[in-house]
């Protein structure tokens, strides 16, 4: 055979096999490409304001007020705005508290869910949009049976379920009945999971359980199998999102969120405090606007070790493990502003942990570096606001510590 034929054979098989290699890392393993090389991704940043809406009632002309799985006009249960970033290839989810005080026009001072009633997904991203200081591209309204069929076609969604939780939401017509644990819950589970709000932290500790189940959603669809679920997800959004976006941006967001790592992907409470008497949360001005410059891919200068202030929680089978830890970090420099048993804290339960926990409460995954560094690269950096909320960062100690002492 001529050396020509040769030549051609083998730079057909070589294209083959970059093509195969391309298609199989797309779909199993889509993260390892790099977000302009994936099929149909995004070109540019965009951020969308996702509201879960409440339940809404009609009349039916009877003595009864039925549940009306059509409407997006309720309160927003859950209020989050995410911007997708393809040059950074991150994802940043910034969570609002539903009852935050807000001024809407005409209005007065409201909670944020009464936007959405009030004026609709517009009025809703408009009001964010001011709060926040940010553009919003998109909206996209869930309606809360919706949460129900896209987790049950799912198969249900794994989430470690940080306490008990038992209460009969009257409102949802809901039965909350959830032990501590991993678990793989179903629509209605996960429903119940991510409405509760019965504990020390109300609408926060809420805030907190819905970062955990977003997580959960991005884990599950990271997953190769979880492509074939694609066309029946869509055939349900039809019924119960309401959206200002296209088909293919839809399409895009899709591919674009499944592929970025986990150590990419921010999730951070809109940073606060309770108001005194009606217990709403006042929006803090100063970190709000450094959290927002961080979604938006903005340096901010490095926090000193003592403008950190940690939580330290317990969640080790060792009873002294928490004091000794503070002492530790005293004498490196840090603010130790508390320490607390984990099964004391709230959402914590009291079994021990082996792996330490990092977490990154207001977005700032290089100050849990720092502190990382001091653990003797222990832990386990987590990018949510899932600690402490009066912390900068959270330790969540586990076994793993008990050799630094």
């Amino acid at each position: 055979m001529r050396s020509r034929n040769w030549f051609l054979i083998f730079l057909i098989s070589a294209i083959a096999g970059i093509l195969v290699g391309y298609l199989v890392t797309l779909i199993v393993r889509p993260g390892l490409l790099p977000p302009q090389f994936r099929l149909g991704g995004l070109t540019r940043p965009m951020t969308v304001l996702l509201l879960g809406t409440d339940i809404v009632y009609a009349d039916n002309g009877g003595s009864k007020l039925n549940a009306d799985p059509a409407s997006f006009r309720g309160r927003a249960d859950t209020i989050l705005l995410a911007r997708l970033d393809p040059i950074r290839n991150t994802i940043s989810v910034l969570s609002i508290p539903r009852d935050t005080e807000v001024e809407i026009s005409g209005y007065g001072v409201q909670k944020i869910n009464a936007a959405n009633a009030i004026g609709g997904p517009v009025m809703a991203r408009d009001v964010v949009s001011a709060i926040c200081g940010i553009p919003i591209d998109h909206y996209v309204v869930l309606n809360v049976h919706g949460l129900v069929e896209f987790v049950d076609e799912l198969g249900g969604i794994t989430v470690d379920i940080p306490k008990p939780m038992r209460y009969m939401d009257w409102t949802a017509k809901l039965k909350i009945d959830l032990e501590p644990g991993m678990h793989t819950l179903t629509g209605n589970q996960a429903m119940g999971f991510v409405r509760f709000r019965h504990d020390a932290l109300g609408d926060i500790g809420r805030v907190q359980r819905q970062e955990i189940f977003l997580r959960a959603v991005m884990e599950r669809a990271m997953r190769p199998e979880s492509l074939q679920h694609i066309p029946a997800l869509l055939n349900i959004a039809k019924s119960y999102v309401l959206t200002d976006m296209s088909d293919a941006d839809i399409w895009t967001t899709v591919n674009f969120v499944r592929a970025v790592p986990r150590e990419n992907r921010h999730l951070v409470m809109l940073p606060g405090r309770f108001a005194g008497g009606s217990g709403n949360w006042l929006v803090d001005e100063n970190d709000m606007h450094q959290v927002v410059s961080r979604m938006e891919g903005n340096n901010w200068p490095e926090a000193t070790k003592a403008e950190v202030k940690l939580v330290i929680q317990n969640a080790s089978g060792l009873p002294n493990l928490g004091g000794k830890l503070a002492k530790l970090l005293r004498e490196k420099g840090y603010s130790v502003v508390a320490v607390t048993d984990a099964s004391q804290s709230a959402g914590k339960t009291a079994d021990s942990s082996h792996v330490t926990k990092i977490i990154a409460q207001r977005d700032n995954p290089e100050d849990a570096a720092m502190v990382k560094v001091d653990l003797a690269d222990h832990g386990q950096i987590v990018n949510a606001s899932v600690g402490d909320i009066q912390s900068t960062i959270t330790i969540m100690a586990g076994d793993d510590l008990a050799g630094l002492f």
